[in-house]
């Protein structure tokens, strides 16, 4: 699998494509990302958003006037899809899956297919809820897009409409109890890896 990465807007927002075997899936794509994706993409199978922030998602529409692949959301941030909001400017754009908690799904060539089909790849939404009602990182293979929870040596912020400090502290409690490590391509910034960040925790836990 190959990860093609690319910051846009004003708050150079990470979009990426993830390369498989069976297409290419879109992850976040922010403002004015959609002639890169479109440019970048030959078996486009889903677009998928970590969380509802105008900056990660503000493309959805206009990819999907593009291209008929379904859009996946966390359930709990599909309202920032289907209404401006933050009152931006944003296209809005409902999600065609509304992602519960940790939820799995399956892909191959010919896009989401059950469980049951061997032939396919896994996406995987881990739910890390604090910075929005549902921040998650998105597993892929090899690959985490941690979205904007978790980012090279910090983390999320929990101060915005809608975030919860108590939320993000126990998700951080949960990511410190990860056993494995792999490399996390965040929303904004360079990539890192679990482990590195577990190691960082320690400057953003609060005490009980």
């Amino acid at each position: 699998m190959e990860v093609l990465q690319k910051a846009f807007g004003r708050y150079e927002t990470n979009c990426y494509i993830l390369k498989n075997a069976y297409g290419d899936f879109i992850i976040d794509p922010g403002e004015n990302s959609t002639s890169w994706v479109l440019e970048n993409i030959n078996n486009p199978l889903a677009i998928l958003n970590t969380h509802g922030h105008f900056d990660h998602i503000w493309c959805n529409a206009e990819l999907k006037e593009n291209l008929n692949i379904p859009l996946l959301c966390p359930k709990e941030d599909s309202f920032m899809l289907k209404s401006d909001c933050f009152e931006l400017g944003l296209s809005p754009k409902a999600p065609d899956i509304e992602v519960e908690n940790n939820e799995v799904f399956y892909f191959n060539a010919k896009g989401l297919v059950d469980s049951s089909i061997s032939d396919s790849i896994k996406v995987e939404y881990m739910f890390f809820p604090g910075h929005t009602p549902g921040c998650s990182m998105i597993k892929i293979g090899d690959f985490i897009f941690s979205g904007d929870f978790i980012f090279k040596r910090s983390i999320g912020r929990s101060d915005f409409p809608y975030s919860s400090d108590d939320l993000m502290q126990d998700s951080l409690r949960r990511f410190g109890e990860i056993p494995y490590d792999m490399v996390l391509y965040p929303g904004h910034g360079e990539s890192t890896t679990i482990k590195a960040e577990q190691s960082n925790l320690r400057f953003f836990l609060k005490l009980k």
